[in-house]
């Protein structure tokens, strides 16, 4: 869907992003600095329930940079998946997950093919503790996508299972948001 095109954008690590000017107001900047789960704190927060559409998902391989990411090999087999999250059938954001093959279980491998869940939300309620490492945030500076956030962050369990995942906002999500804040 989009991976080789945002793997080229200048992520900033959150830390930094934190600590530069940036024209986003309290939620906007909430939203893409949440270390937990995304759908359940827009959901707990905003009262924004998201579905999923699962697009594409398939065994592809661990390209450079995601290797680096993940701490594994570049090559490595993986589970590539690609879906869409909508709020009352309008595409919110779109977003991607590197899933390593290697410590992923089998029974799990069959929930994120079924595609109705979001990818942290399953692994925590399969009882993995996670943990978000190396989250990231950028703002396209060029092409269809010009002005999008997105994020970009690594989850981790304690069971050895972890994905790469690559959230882009669209201008839609941005305000719904702000209509479910003034109506909230």
């Amino acid at each position: 869907m989009f991976s080789i095109y945002w793997d080229k954008q200048a992520w900033q690590p959150i830390h930094d992003w934190q600590k530069s000017e940036h024209d986003l107001d309290k939620p906007m900047a909430s939203v893409l600095s949440v270390t937990s789960s995304l759908t359940r704190f827009l959901e707990r927060r905003f009262g924004m329930v998201l579905t999923v559409q699962l697009h594409e998902q398939f065994l592809d391989k661990v390209r450079d940079y995601e290797a680096d990411l993940l701490t594994c090999e570049t090559g490595s087999p993986a589970l590539r998946r690609q879906v869409s999250l909508l709020h009352r059938e309008v595409v919110m954001f779109d977003a991607e997950s590197v899933l390593p093959l290697e410590g992923l279980p089998a029974e799990l491998i069959g929930e994120l093919e079924a595609g109705e869940r979001p990818l942290a939300n399953l692994l925590s309620d399969r009882g993995l503790s996670l943990s978000r490492s190396d989250l990231s945030v950028m703002k396209a500076d060029e092409g269809a996508c010009k002005g999008r956030w997105g994020r970009r962050s690594v989850l981790r369990s304690a069971s050895g299972t972890q994905a790469l995942v690559v959230e882009i906002f669209r201008p839609e999500f941005w305000l719904r948001l702000r209509r479910l804040i003034e109506h909230g």
